[in-house]
């Protein structure tokens, strides 16, 4: 089973893939990278394969881009969340072999989201020289090519035994409890439940007074409870909405409350239930 991940090499999801595959007892699995979070997804669905991305940090908030392609593609995306990872990110702060302190270091890249997860260690160094990666992963290759360049990278340990670069701080993100959740997308299939499970959804309403709290009123009236919520632009000052609710889709309670919800939206798409 080929898993697709964000690349290169070295990516906490790359980490990610690896514990998907122990999870999922997927023997003799190979990853393989991409270079956004919305390739994988579409790799993924064009070949007998899985996928894993990130939808959102503890810290730094939701990964937009995967939020935007899961609500605009759900409707004719062929794959579901067939599990989720929570994965604890603990960055390093890497510089090209031989580099003796951060004082040498004369600019700092790496992925958005690593970049907002650290900004009080970044204030501390007093870098101001600050480049985008497409990934952690690709900055630590980055900085690995170019020591001329005597840049640093916001990336992990994984990273930096990948590319044989120099740990100068480990844990500089601002917050200890730094973790990402992330989602295993495979084929189409309804996973048993646990009794502490999660579903997702996606579904579209008209654009007009109450639609959005007719829309939810089947699952307020069952005491489902709603742990996440987003709007998303389907264009035209037209919006679909992504929904995390808990439960699983084969629950007596929730089922009835999908039902209805049926009733009161344009379109309505389950993409999952899985264990928390």
């Amino acid at each position: 089973m080929k898993i697709f991940a964000l690349g290169p090499a070295g990516s906490y999801g790359h980490e990610v893939a690896l514990i998907a595959a122990q999870k999922l007892n997927l023997e003799n699995s190979v990853i393989s990278f991409q270079p956004t979070n919305t390739s994988v997804l579409s790799a993924a669905e064009h070949e007998e394969a899985m996928g894993v991305v990130p939808i959102e940090n503890s810290t730094y908030g939701d990964v937009i881009e995967v939020l935007e392609y899961l609500v605009r593609r759900a409707f004719k995306y062929p794959l579901r969340i067939v599990g989720q990872v929570e994965l604890q990110v603990n960055h390093c702060l890497l510089a090209a072999s031989g580099t003796n302190n951060m004082g040498e270091l004369q600019g700092l890249i790496s992925h958005p989201q690593a970049i907002g997860q650290c900004q009080d260690s970044i204030a501390r160094w007093g870098i101001t020289n600050i480049e985008p990666a497409t990934s952690t992963a690709a900055a630590a290759k980055f900085v690995a090519e170019n020591p001329q360049k005597k840049f640093g990278a916001l990336a992990s340990s994984l990273a930096a035994r990948e590319y044989g670069l120099t740990t100068l701080a480990q844990n500089v993100q601002t917050f200890t409890n730094n973790t990402t959740r992330f989602f295993i997308f495979g084929k189409s299939r309804i996973s048993e439940p646990t009794g502490d499970d999660k579903t997702v959804l996606v579904f579209k309403i008209k654009n007009e007074p109450a639609a959005l709290t007719e829309a939810l009123l089947p699952l307020a009236v069952r005491r489902i409870n709603m742990s996440t919520v987003h709007s998303v632009s389907l264009g035209g000052w037209n919006y679909g909405f992504y929904l995390e609710i808990d439960g699983h889709q084969s629950d007596e309670n929730i089922a009835v409350g999908l039902e209805r919800m049926q009733i009161s939206t344009e379109e309505l798409m389950v993409l999952g239930s899985f264990r928390k």
